[in-house]
């Protein structure tokens, strides 16, 4: 019965609560805008507009959509060259799944390059230089970037 209700659809996200302009925020979205033209709005103009706003603690929602427009601005289209979807800002999607094939080549690719390392160095350890050189192999060999892990270690 339980699997039942857990295998159904992801839960809706939760609404959001409207919240009220103080004075101070409208000042802040009056004078964030008078800044900018809204004929000739950039990408970076929406992204300054964006921070000033969360700076001042403005959450998106009918207030804020309704001040931007009394200063001939149209929030969408702020929020769409700042690249800001209607939720907010969401945290990037997790990485793909990695299949266990995938990972059986990079532990083989891993193992062929530990060998070779340890045969030509004649020792049973390897420095600090062979680990980073390996390691440099394995990212571009199988195309990980840097800052990512070598494997998905998520559920």
């Amino acid at each position: 019965m339980i699997n039942s209700i857990n295998s159904g659809a992801s839960m809706p996200p939760p609404p959001r609560t409207e919240q009220n302009l103080t004075s101070d925020q409208q000042s802040v979205i009056s004078d964030t805008l008078s800044e900018f033209d809204v004929d000739n709005l950039t990408e970076a103009d929406a992204l300054s507009i964006v921070e000033a706003f969360s700076e001042a603690g403005i959450q998106p929602g009918l207030a804020l959509e309704k001040a931007v427009a009394d200063a001939g601005f149209d929030a969408k289209t702020i929020g769409e060259l700042a690249n800001v979807s209607e939720e907010g800002n969401r945290p990037p999607p997790p990485p793909p799944k990695q299949s266990s094939d995938e990972i059986s080549s990079m532990v083989e690719y891993l193992a062929e390059l530990l060998e070779e390392k340890l045969a030509a160095s004649n020792s049973d350890s390897l420095s600090d230089e062979d680990k980073q050189s390996i390691l440099a192999q394995v990212f571009e060999k199988f195309d990980i970037e840097e800052s990512d892990s070598i494997i998905n270690t998520t559920a």
